[in-house]
């Protein structure tokens, strides 16, 4: 008789298992592909002002990359919806304000007098943050925390909404003209 040991049988490696965030994200963007692609963008881009974990460009990048052609109009509608987003989030944030402040018993109205400053902490928060607004808009930051924080430091509607606009702007046609421009090879280079 001869030995015949089993030859031993490589199995093949388990799939990595995938975050609840990776997945989701991995439907978002599927969703570039149906024919409901820019119904599906324009939603993203609504509820990401306000709740939604996943950005905008999961849907945009894919769809300038099928369609570069369309690159304008899918950004100057993603801005828009995203605005909209952006004010409910806002107006989260003042009720989460007006809940927090009284539960917490927070005084807005303390005084501040260092460094210059004199004002009360709902005035510097106010009057500043719409700064920290701009840049968050632009940066590859969640625009829900921007919109929902606008609205909870109180910042006045109207420069939250112009810091609002030109960030979201800026945000959504650099996106869509990169991938228009330089295409899939931009994609390393965003946070996406």
């Amino acid at each position: 008789m001869s030995d015949m040991s089993p030859t031993p049988v490589a199995t093949p490696a388990a799939p990595e298992k995938l975050s609840w965030y990776r997945r989701l994200y991995l439907r978002v963007e599927a969703l570039s592909a149906t024919r409901h692609a820019l119904a599906a963008m324009l939603l993203v881009s609504v509820i990401d002002g306000s709740v939604f974990p996943i950005p905008p460009f999961a849907v945009l990048v894919p769809m300038v990359l099928a369609q570069p052609k369309k690159w304008v109009r899918y950004a100057l509608l993603g801005t828009v919806a995203s605005l909209f987003g952006g004010l409910i989030g806002y107006w989260l944030g003042t009720l989460l304000n007006s809940g927090a402040v009284s539960f917490l018993h927070i005084d807005m109205n303390a005084r501040v007098q260092r460094f210059g400053f004199d004002d009360t902490v709902g005035g510097l928060l106010g009057k500043n943050f719409w700064v920290l607004s701009l840049l968050c808009s632009v940066l590859p930051t969640p625009f829900k925390v921007v919109a929902i924080g606008s609205g909870m430091v109180s910042v006045p509607l109207d420069r939250f909404f112009l810091a609002a606009v030109i960030g979201r702007t800026v945000r959504f046609f650099a996106v869509a003209g990169l991938m228009r421009f330089v295409g899939p090879t931009a994609r390393k280079w965003l946070r996406i």
